[in-house]
């Protein structure tokens, strides 16, 4: 019978392999199902204490799968079976399931023929790469020039460019108005928040005319990529990759970004797990990077929207602890309203709540950094995921997600269209 703190210790002899793995042929997933408070407890304290990657949020009577190392499977069901949580061993190789997903997204490209990601051929029913999406933005920046503007805004550790796109009606952005910042893929696993980005842009700069409602009043300012190191190695490499790509020690590499922002920042994890915070605040070339853009225009910065999968969620301030933000009553209002539109378009019912309550305390997150700089309206989004393959949405469900998502977007941008600048 193993304790907690037995187990943690394995899961950290564990941690370097996670970190480094290219393949997951050796880790499996299992689910679990707290059915008492004090077993929910004992799950979030392993979820905290060792690096482990829940696939969801473990929450009373409700399933959540967990990916661990095979090699831990007896201290694993003995830490279980210590607590009577119930639990079922789901997928024995989880390569086999990235393997299996990766052969159906290349037939689907194959049979929708697509021979380039050029305004002529632009689909939204495969995954972009880093490249096809650069391409894509600097095309409609000159289509439109009147109301789009592509520039680099920063330089990752492995010498990408991280690009951002402004739409105004104005063509440039002065300030007058209201501003959404959004960022898609600060997590690199995370393709269908930035296919939805991507999906957002593209109705909004190609279809103008149709959202008068969002784009007569607002302005956008929008990083689709926020992790293009990360965001290429899940496509070349690591499907799970989540942190960048800066070696943090002789082994281990990668800082979760989303730990890395300068409010409430702690450094909780080492540097070979999952959601290493950084050697301090603000170490990476991301994080300076979009904190220099929101700098610039946080006078005018009145919705912030980060983009992640999965899980189904809209949350609002503060997740570095359980506190709410002051106007908690109008974030979760503008919440459900956007949840409410959602699904009478077809979609699922999203939960909207705090993030701490509904989700987990995180520090140095990107949208407490939005609401400590005045931000008024700043939210996470966890997307709709990839049913039992978790971050890997099969390529045939794209355009539902992304079509799903982009109904939450227009509500945010009309209500930001709506606000004072005083």
């Amino acid at each position: 019978m193993k304790s907690l703190v037995a187990l943690i210790g394995c899961q950290l002899l564990v941690a370097l392999a996670f970190a480094r793995a290219g393949s997951y042929h050796e880790f499996e997933v299992y689910n679990v199902r707290p059915e008492t408070p004090e077993q929910l407890t004992e799950l979030l304290k392993w979820r905290a204490g060792a690096d482990v990657d829940f696939w969801d949020v473990p929450k009373l009577n409700r399933n959540a799968r967990v990916m661990v190392s095979r090699a831990q499977r007896k201290p694993i069901e003995e830490f279980l079976e210590t607590h009577e949580i119930e639990y079922d061993l789901v997928v024995e190789d989880v390569q086999e399931l990235l393997n299996k997903e990766h052969r159906r997204n290349a037939e689907h490209s194959r049979r929708i023929k697509r021979d380039s990601n050029s305004r002529s051929t632009v689909n939204f029913e495969h995954f972009w790469t880093l490249e096809e999406i650069y391409d894509y933005l600097d095309e409609i920046a000159l289509a439109y020039a009147s109301l789009v503007r592509v520039s680099q805004v920063g330089e990752t550790h492995e010498g990408r460019p991280i690009k951002a796109i402004t739409i105004s009606t104005r063509g440039e952005i002065d300030q007058t108005r209201p501003i959404v910042f959004i960022d898609g893929g600060i997590h690199a696993r995370e393709w269908a928040g930035v296919m939805s980005v991507m999906y957002m842009i593209h109705e909004f700069v190609e279809h103008s005319d149709q959202y008068a409602a969002q784009l007569t009043n607002a302005d956008y300012v929008i990083i689709p990529v926020a992790n293009p190191d990360g965001y290429v190695y899940t496509h070349a490499e690591n499907r799970l990759w989540r942190k960048n790509r800066v070696q943090s020690n002789v082994l281990c590499y990668g800082v979760d970004l989303n730990r890395n922002f300068p409010f409430q920042w702690d450094r909780t994890t080492t540097e070979c797990t999952n959601n290493f915070a950084g050697r301090e605040a603000s170490s990476e070339n991301e994080t300076k990077t979009i904190i220099a853009l929101m700098d610039r225009y946080k006078a005018a910065i009145r919705v912030y929207l980060a983009v992640h999968t999965y899980g189904e969620l809209i949350l609002w301030p503060w997740g570095y602890d359980f506190v709410h933000a002051p106007n908690a009553a109008d974030l979760q209002r503008l919440g459900e309203q956007a949840r409410d539109a959602l699904v009478a378009a077809g979609g699922p019912t999203y939960e909207v709540g705090n993030s701490a309550d509904v989700l987990y305390t995180a520090t140095g997150a990107t949208d407490d950094y939005a609401y400590s700089l005045g931000v008024p309206y700043a939210y996470t989004l966890e997307l709709t995921g990839g049913g039992s393959q978790g971050f890997d949405l099969p390529a045939s469900e794209l355009p539902r997600v992304t079509a799903q998502t982009f109904e939450l977007f227009k509500v945010f941008g009309q209500h930001a269209g709506t606000l004072s600048l005083s």
